[in-house]
């Protein structure tokens, strides 16, 4: 029992809880305790109905896990829609897509120097992929690393629809490759909320051979951190893919494999700019200068330079792609000339 005392001091109303769970009032000024008396059952009625409204634990549980989202967001969601787990997962989807829209636009001033590469290797084509963040911390997190897997699935799955054997996608176009019911930009806006950090999707490449033994592709993808896979994609700071065809078909498959990936690591080491063709092209003065990957000092072996240790193979270099996290872009320094120039222009 528990008496409440008016501002005079005097004892007007007295609430005892029943065995039932009802509230049973004595006073001494009956006025004061029906209006107390009214307040109390909206009190009740107001409990009821969120009692009422309680969501079931084990819908809580399976949203949680099925979504990623907290605790307090799922059990929101759930009551919002009476229970609902599938609109309750498409509303917290919705939520966070434009939260993360939302939170893209506030820091998509901020640098972003760091990052993953990846390549992704299918068959008879590779997918590599430029995903850039602000800090080196965010790059070794799982959810960054998961979310380098899933656009390099995507980006694969895009290519493969493709009738071209080379694709090169710069920031625009790959973000406005549509996977399910989302592009990509939208992907990455929705994880810029989750992980609070600005992120950005750069670039994409893809690379197929012929669907025969005598075209072949090869790849190697560097790490200062040793990173691994995530599931079938590495992931790193540099990485390259190639093509390569053997000039005889007695080649070893074994030497074919291994030259690929060896001409991969020379790539992303010294930094080609093109294969070369000893016909049209003249080796430069200065080896150390040298960017025609036929004429360059093989990274694996100083006493030949890479068309010798083709030449010894027996095998050719179709094409190559290399990427390094956070380098400078041609178009984007242009772009950035452009923007210079018409700003100083209007002033």
């Amino acid at each position: 029992m528990q008496a409440i005392t008016s501002q005079q001091g005097l004892e007007f109303l007295y609430f005892v809880d029943s065995p039932k769970g009802e509230m049973l009032i004595t006073t001494r000024t009956s006025l004061m305790a029906k209006a107390m008396q009214l307040l109390y059952q909206g009190q009740l009625f107001h409990s009821s109905c969120l009692r009422a409204a309680s969501v079931d634990k084990k819908l809580l549980s399976a949203l949680r896990k099925k979504t990623g989202f907290t605790f307090v967001n799922c059990k929101k969601a759930l009551e919002k829609f009476g229970s609902d787990i599938e609109q309750a997962e498409a509303w917290l989807k919705e939520q966070a897509q434009k939260e993360g829209w939302q939170k893209a636009l506030k820091l998509q001033g901020r640098q972003m120097s760091q990052g993953l590469v990846a390549v992704m290797l299918r068959e008879n084509s590779a997918t590599m992929i430029e995903l850039n963040c602000e800090t080196d911390f965010v790059a070794r997190n799982e959810k960054f690393q998961e979310l380098v897997k899933n656009l390099s699935t995507c980006c694969q799955d895009y290519f493969n629809n493709s009738a071209q054997n080379k694709m090169l996608l710069n920031k625009e176009q790959v973000n406005q490759i549509v996977h399910g019911s989302n592009s990509l930009g939208d992907k990455v806006a929705k994880e810029v909320g989750n992980i609070g950090e600005n992120m950005a999707l750069r670039r994409a490449a893809y690379l197929q051979t012929a669907l025969s033994p005598s075209t072949w592709l090869g790849s190697y993808v560097h790490s200062t951190q040793g990173l691994a896979k995530v599931t079938d994609c590495a992931v790193g700071k540099f990485a390259a893919i190639v093509t390569i065809k053997p000039t005889s078909d007695e080649v070893p498959e074994q030497n074919v494999v291994e030259a690929g990936q060896r001409l991969a690591q020379h790539i992303v080491g010294m930094n080609p700019t093109k294969v070369g063709n000893p016909d049209c092209d003249e080796p430069h003065a200065d080896k150390d200068q040298e960017n025609v990957l036929i004429f360059q000092e093989f990274l694996l072996d100083s006493s030949k330079t890479v068309g010798q240790y083709l030449s010894d193979m027996s095998i050719t270099v179709q094409d190559f792609v290399r990427f390094e996290c956070g380098e400078v872009l041609a178009e984007e320094e242009s772009n950035k000339e452009t923007v210079a120039t018409a700003a100083a222009s209007s002033s």
